[in-house]
């Protein structure tokens, strides 16, 4: 029972962690007359299990790779989020399309929505898919049940924050400083010798 609810903690904080700016693109889609909130919904739960099946997809690849090898994964969330703490210590940004340019891009359909979402997904599937790979078989389906119910979570704060412009700016000021040490505790909690992991049995 330990072992389950290590799993449920580890992927909840894994995905809502690398999952904020999706926060702020089903805020911005809602609000904006070419969607609607019923299609942002629809649209983003479709893109999460996309990524969840592209995680699985990768991570049981690398169920090849010896065991003893498998918790090296580990070292690619700890890059991410020692790359986003030098984006933070540096005042850099993030280069690329943002949320406007990529609603001028859609079609205002629910496979827009999931194409949008998926493409900001791709730190997600780089610490979830290690993250599933160094996770005993059994626990697997517990950690992608606990995906899709934070991301369900996610849809609720979302619609909740629209009436509320001081969260919104809370989120976006306090997001980009937590978001590293949360990446860098999921590649050491991977790294590192655990219950979950399927080197213990």
């Amino acid at each position: 029972m330990e072992d389950i609810l290590l799993a449920i903690s580890v992927s909840f904080v894994a995905f809502v962690s690398t999952s904020i700016d999706n926060l702020f693109l089903l805020v911005t889609l809602s609000l904006h007359p070419k969607y609607g909130a019923a299609r942002v919904r629809a649209g983003y739960l479709l893109a999460v299990v996309v990524m969840l099946a592209i995680s699985i997809v990768l991570a049981q690849s690398a169920q090849l790779i010896p065991t003893d090898y498998i918790p090296y994964m580990g070292l690619i969330p700890l890059g991410i989020g020692l790359y986003e703490l030098y984006q933070l210590v540096t005042g850099g940004t993030n280069s690329g399309a943002g949320p406007t340019d990529d609603i001028a891009a859609g079609s205002g359909s629910i496979w827009a929505i999931a194409l949008i979402m998926l493409v900001h997904s791709w730190d997600s599937i780089g610490v979830l898919a290690p993250l599933l790979a160094d996770t005993k078989t059994g626990l697997v389906t517990w950690m992608g049940f606990t995906v899709m119910i934070a991301a369900a979570l996610l849809i609720g704060l979302a619609q909740w924050s629209v009436s509320y412009p001081r969260i919104r700016q809370f989120l976006a000021k306090a997001a980009p400083k937590i978001l590293p040490f949360l990446l860098i505790g999921v590649g050491l909690y991977i790294l590192t010798n655990t219950p979950t992991d399927i080197t213990m049995g």
